[in-house]
């Protein structure tokens, strides 16, 4: 069974100020086998478990602000299911 996240459409800007729009997918497969794929453009970057990276053809510039906001959306992912469990 496959458990997996996604956020779609989600506006990354890198250092040199241009924005683009990236899909993120992140997920676990069996019991130890987590994984996050970034796709922007037709491009994708495929880390492993704790972000380490295995594979993909995402411009380098992109990696750092990309795994940045993948962080970001995963805290406040969780941030609203505590949320949600606290009101129960």
């Amino acid at each position: 069974m496959t458990d997996r996240t996604t956020f779609t459409g989600i506006p990354v800007t890198n250092s040199e100020g241009v924005e683009k729009y990236f899909d993120f997918e992140v997920g676990e497969e069996g019991e130890d086998r987590q994984y996050a794929r970034i796709t922007m453009d037709g491009c994708q970057l495929i880390l492993g478990k704790d972000l380490a990276y295995i594979k993909g053809d995402l411009p380098e510039q992109w990696h750092r602000p990309a795994i940045s906001k993948l962080l970001f959306l995963l805290q406040v992912d969780r941030s609203k299911d505590g949320a949600l469990n606290n009101d129960k």
